[in-house]
């Protein structure tokens, strides 16, 4: 018999703690700041006792439309809280939630001639659960549940093929989850191997794992389907399609009559798509380098101090359409870095068409630090706001690096590069040559303004944790 195991056991608890929390502070706020600006009489303040109450008492209601939204289901089943993903729900969940409460206080004023309640407040109350919600429920992961939790999702891979490896390591870059193993009847190779698939329900109970990662096994799948069968309802089972490359985020699950097939969208970003992202990143980049031009200049003088050699490094980079372009940088290396960077071939610790050593001997001791802050790559908001780069897209590739790409890889150059992106938030230069271009291909195939913010909200926490960057 299996035991059930919870990946989070305590997080719809906490959710909903959370949740009460941030509406009861709206609640508590709301009615002073709408009687603060608004000038309210007298007597308006002489009842806030009165609103108090009344806006206490509909708290239940908007736990019930969060409810509703799905924002407590199945969250002790996932891999990782995180609330970005949850922001659009949490949104139209509280303003329909705002709506019920004006309805609830022309009720109250009709049939029982409560007026305290007016317009400001329902607004200012609205507007403040908007904020204080999803800012109580990121506090509770990040404080609480990354104490609780990191590394405490026990996860089992079915498989030990390429993909199998590449999921694992995945998995073991993530803090919230901790890589059980492989579990496989024909392994290839013995590293990490627990079991074969006869043994999956007993390892799930003595590893009390919550999730088993499907990948391809070389077992008939009429009896792996047989043995995960088992399995379901008790511990959370995920599919790795066998046709991953081709899914995006714009892929929809359809039936077709009775046979489950997922849409495999067009690869393409249309002009309208396009026109969104360059507004937002002339925009973005314009008040971004208004705002840190007094970080830059500190920069540039700490560079002209302690090395000789311009400020700046510029390098010939291929962009959107496969034209070239000048990338700015500020300078990390000695003078006359590149005339030496072919004696350095025999170091290279990438694979593919990429150059990166994580000791490089031609980074500067201030080109450490820059590189590691990835603040070397600030003067790219001029790149951006040129037009020739874009705040999220591909990696921007040097000429050399450019030629080698071949085949569906080449859809990267349908997007500018970007300051950051899929690649920068995955892994850096810790991935393989293949895996920035199917992140690359991913990223344009999968391509929406939602994406771009996505990837925006955790660029600093991998530039922080400084994963893969040298």
């Amino acid at each position: 018999m299996v035991v059930v195991y919870r990946a989070h056991g305590g997080a719809f608890r906490r959710l909903i703690v959370a949740d009460g929390l941030g509406l009861a502070l709206a609640a508590l706020i709301g009615p002073l700041v709408a009687l603060a600006v608004t000038g309210g009489p007298q007597r308006s303040w002489a009842h806030i006792g009165d609103v108090y109450a009344f806006n206490f008492a509909v708290i239940p209601m908007y736990v019930a439309m969060l409810t509703m939204y799905g924002l407590y289901r199945d969250v002790n089943r996932r891999i990782s809280l995180n609330v970005f993903f949850d922001l659009p729900n949490i949104f139209h969940s509280l303003l329909v939630g705002s709506a019920l409460y004006a309805i609830a206080t022309y009720i109250a004023d009709r049939d029982f001639n409560f007026r305290f309640v007016g317009a400001a407040q329902i607004i200012v109350l609205s507007l403040l659960a908007l904020v204080f919600v999803p800012l109580a429920r990121l506090a509770s992961i990040t404080f609480t549940g990354r104490r609780n939790l990191a590394g405490t999702v026990p996860i089992l891979v079915v498989g030990t093929g390429k993909i199998a490896q590449t999921v694992a390591g995945h998995l073991r870059a993530n803090s919230n989850v901790r890589f059980v193993g492989f579990v496989d009847d024909k392994p290839l190779g013995q590293n990490e191997v627990v079991g074969n698939l006869e043994d999956l329900p007993e390892l799930c109970r003595i590893h009390h794992v919550s999730r088993v990662v499907v990948c391809f096994s070389r077992t008939h799948p009429e009896h792996l389907t047989d043995i995960l069968k088992t399995l379901s309802g008790q511990v959370a089972i995920s599919i790795v399609p066998r046709y991953y490359e081709l899914i995006t985020s714009r892929s929809v699950v359809e039936d077709l009559s009775g046979v489950t097939v997922l849409d495999v969208p067009p690869a393409s970003m249309s002009v309208g798509a396009l026109f969104i992202k360059r507004t937002f990143d002339f925009v973005a980049s314009s008040l971004i380098l208004l705002l840190i031009s007094p970080l830059l200049a500190g920069i540039a003088i700490a560079i002209k101090l302690t090395s000789s050699g311009p400020v700046l490094f510029r390098q010939q980079r291929v962009g959107r359409n496969e034209e070239t372009f000048l990338v700015l940088k500020f300078r990390t290396m000695s003078r006359g870095a590149e005339d030496i960077r072919h004696d350095l071939d025999h170091l290279n610790e990438a694979d593919g068409p990429l150059f990166k050593m994580r000791t490089d001997p031609r980074v500067t001791r201030l080109g450490r630090f820059l590189r590691r802050s990835s603040l070397d790559e600030v003067p790219q908001l001029i790149n951006v706001w040129k037009g020739e780069m874009s705040l999220v897209g591909p990696r921007p590739f040097i000429v050399s690096e450019s030629s080698l790409i071949e085949g569906w890889a080449r859809k990267r150059f349908e997007a500018r590069p970007g300051m950051t992106g899929l690649w920068q938030i995955s892994g850096r230069n810790e991935l393989s040559h293949l895996e920035l271009a199917r992140l690359d291909y991913l990223y344009v195939a999968s391509w929406s303004f939602y994406l771009d913010i996505y990837i925006l909200w955790q660029t600093p926490t991998a530039v922080l944790r400084g994963r893969g960057a040298s």
